[in-house]
């Protein structure tokens, strides 16, 4: 007798892939530090932000057929050891590059995102492969994201109190550490069983799927939610310490920690009750009320309320990413990983544009040194940050309007269901 495969370790896999490579945000963490230790500029930053992604966007594409071809098991295996590898290189940074860190930091990002993009890659497609009702497989779906946002939690926290305690010198150490993790789900997805949604064979081509007109606009939406979301993820850090001139301690553990808060709270709370609400209002309404944050954060005269609004942007951006994955997998239901790898390119496309852009903005508007935005208080680096993260709010503003048009699509294509 054949003995039914238990999927539910697949979807814990899945949960706990997206929990680890959280990871990834101890960089804006470290940022500070490494600006101190190594001059590292604001545009450099944004570079490292850019590499992330970019890569990250070559890994979706380049992979997509050899996962097609060859399975998810391979694949999923090698993912978390190239996290580890990556975090480990950077650490090495100043050991292999002395006096030109910057580079060494470029390499073991260019790892790490080459990681994180396989598993973006990967993730989705395999937890839509898992059998299951629709309704619970898009609350699903939504509860995997929510895990990236949990893990965001715990490594901001212990990142922080590891850079407090230890000193910022032993910031190597500290990301040796997080290399560590990753690992376990070496062992998890050798073991799970694994199951594609769609047949290769069955699958929509890139031709049929580029075909497809309401394929480009959720992809638009997904890009634009991407430079919405990660661009406050990573520029939260550096905005609160120096923008808004609060403790280093007191804007990770309250402002970043808050937006994942959020971030995690707004998908977990989808994955509960997905089935009760609109996905579309909840995207269109959540990406203007970013645009007002993202504004609010920038030109607020009290910090406080501007760290607030850095974390109140996690509820609101907390569904564009995840919610263009639901909507992409309901109106084109035969599409295969290709599909799942052009929307994690897309969203790592916004990413990278929008943190880059950002920081482009910042220094160049410290290097024209003003100073009467906020008076004459302020330092030209408070007013540079502040003017890019309202520069920023351009994004979920883009995204509002493009998923005003996708609801308008999706209606047309299925008349009679409510959306």
């Amino acid at each position: 007798m054949t003995k039914t495969p238990d999927y539910r370790s697949t979807v814990r896999a899945c949960f706990l892939g997206n929990l680890l490579q959280s990871c990834g945000a101890i960089f804006s963490i470290l940022f500070i530090s490494l600006r101190t230790l190594y001059g590292l500029t604001y545009t450099q930053f944004g570079i490292l932000m850019s590499i992330d992604f970019i890569v990250q966007v070559g890994a979706d594409i380049l992979f997509s057929k050899p996962v097609d071809k060859y399975g998810f098991r391979p694949f999923a295996v090698l993912s978390p050891i190239l996290t580890s590898l990556g975090l480990v290189l950077f650490a090495l940074a100043p050991v292999f590059f002395p006096g030109n860190e910057f580079v060494g930091f470029c390499v073991g990002m260019f790892v790490f995102a080459a990681a994180a993009g396989l598993q973006e890659l990967l993730l989705s497609p395999i937890l839509d492969g898992v059998p299951m009702p629709e309704e619970e497989k898009k609350k699903k779906m939504s509860l995997l994201h929510s895990f990236f946002a949990w893990g965001q939690i715990g490594a901001v926290i212990i990142t922080t109190v590891l850079v407090w305690f230890l000193d910022a010198r032993y910031w190597q150490l500290i990301t040796v550490l997080w290399a560590l993790p990753p690992l376990v789900n070496v062992w998890l997805f050798a073991r799970v069983p694994l199951t594609p949604k769609v047949a290769p064979d069955k699958a929509m081509s890139l031709r049929q799927l580029f075909g497809s007109k309401i394929f480009l606009v959720v992809l638009l939406a997904i890009t634009f939610g991407g430079a919405a979301e990660v661009t406050m993820s990573q520029w939260a850090s550096a905005f609160i310490e120096k923008g808004l001139n609060l403790p280093k301690l007191l804007g990770d553990t309250l402002g970043v920690c808050s937006f994942s808060l959020m971030l995690g709270l707004g998908r977990t709370w989808y994955g509960v009750k997905g089935d009760k609400v609109s996905i579309h209002k909840v995207m269109t309404f959540g990406s203007l009320g970013a645009c007002a944050l993202y504004l609010i954060a920038g030109l607020s005269e009290n910090p406080f309320v501007g760290m607030a609004a850095c974390g109140l942007t996690g509820l609101c951006v907390s569904m564009l990413w995840p919610g263009s994955i639901v909507v992409a997998s309901r109106e084109l239901p035969l599409a295969g990983a290709s599909m799942f790898a052009l929307m994690s390119a897309g969203g790592d496309l916004g990413a990278s544009a929008g943190s880059f852009l950002t920081g482009l903005v910042t220094d160049g508007v410290e290097a024209m040194g003003l100073t009467s935005f906020l008076g004459s208080a302020a330092s030209s680096e408070q007013v540079a940050l502040r003017t890019g993260l309202c520069f920023a709010a351009i994004f979920p503003l883009c995204c509002c309007g493009v998923n005003i048009l996708l609801r308008r699509m999706a209606v047309k294509n299925n008349p009679g269901k409510k959306l």
